[in-house]
């Protein structure tokens, strides 16, 4: 079975928070999705939260929805592109632009390979 983790990038401070990583008992996940940060009581849009996929990567590193990472069906191949929940297929994809800049999504269960690179918020362009 997979356990569900999540991460909280916080707007103000601009760094993650790992509520499985030494945070238990000051941080919540309501019901309705969003973050509570219980020792200040900031929360609610101030924070963005995103779900591991439950893979990882050529490192040993998790994988979350908003990362950006390299992807192929070997390690050589070299696409590139954002980790995101793909609602009509309900799971974890990637999502890039093709050769002709057309968008296109990608089921992470038919790729193989996949590197971390950055995420959307600590290095945004």
């Amino acid at each position: 079975m997979r356990t569900l983790k999540f991460r909280a990038w916080d707007k103000l401070e601009k760094r993650f928070f790992y509520p499985d990583k030494g945070y238990q008992g000051h941080y919540v996940l309501g019901l309705n999705g969003q973050f509570q940060n219980l020792q200040n009581g900031s929360g609610g849009e101030e924070y963005v939260v995103q779900q591991w996929t439950g893979l990882k990567d050529k490192d040993g590193k998790e994988i979350y929805e908003g990362d950006r990472v390299r992807f192929g069906y070997k390690e050589n191949h070299g696409f590139f592109g954002e980790v995101s929940w793909l609602e009509d297929r309900a799971s974890f994809g990637v999502r890039y632009k093709n050769v002709f800049e057309t968008v296109e999504e990608v089921p992470m269960n038919h790729m193989k390979f996949f590197e971390v690179i950055e995420n959307i918020f600590e290095n945004e362009k």
